[in-house]
């Protein structure tokens, strides 16, 4: 085994509170990243978190583990005023894991779902001011497609759309 042991999971609802901490984590860890605060998120109940999960159960949620450690997570949602696309959403690494490949591993799952799916280019937004996310998002192929948009946290951020084509990759 290699030092650097990544794998990725799709998460079944019955690991919700992986999900959960991780997302607590990713809120405290970048309270500006996300649509979502920290407070809003704690005052879920199990009942609220288990309902987001059965409301959207089609589409995946994917947990990088490092060393069998959950240390990243990332979603895909097919929003309708992004004509169904898919968009990738709560994509966080944990800072003790930055730069060991687990962002481009999240990105490599959500690309496989994609294409198993039948899709050809995937989008997400990223905070303008993030810039370690921007030069991964980049660096993968993303391209901002020059939207912008007010954070629903912090309206005074902007949230840049960025988008792949798939059709043509292989990964």
């Amino acid at each position: 085994m290699s030092d650097l042991d990544i794998s990725i999971v799709e998460l079944p609802e019955s690991d919700w509170e992986v999900w959960r901490d991780l997302r607590l984590e990713a809120l405290r860890d970048a309270p500006n990243a996300f649509g979502e605060t920290l407070a809003h998120a704690q005052e879920r109940t199990e009942d609220n978190w288990r309902a987001w999960w059965r409301d959207e159960s089609r589409l995946p949620r994917f947990v990088a583990d490092l060393n069998g450690v959950p240390l990243g997570m990332c979603s895909i949602v097919l929003p309708e005023d992004h004509d169904f696309q898919p968009l990738v959403i709560a994509m966080w690494t944990s800072p003790r894991a930055r730069g060991r490949g687990l962002g481009r591993a999240l990105l490599d799952a959500c690309v496989r779902w994609c294409t198993t799916n039948g899709h050809t280019r995937l989008r997400l937004g990223v905070v303008e001011d993030n810039l370690g996310a921007s030069r991964l998002y980049a660096g993968y192929g993303f391209q901002y497609t020059g939207d912008d948009e007010p954070l629903l946290s912090d309206p005074s951020k902007l949230i840049k759309w960025m988008e792949l084509p798939i059709q043509a990759l292989s990964r």
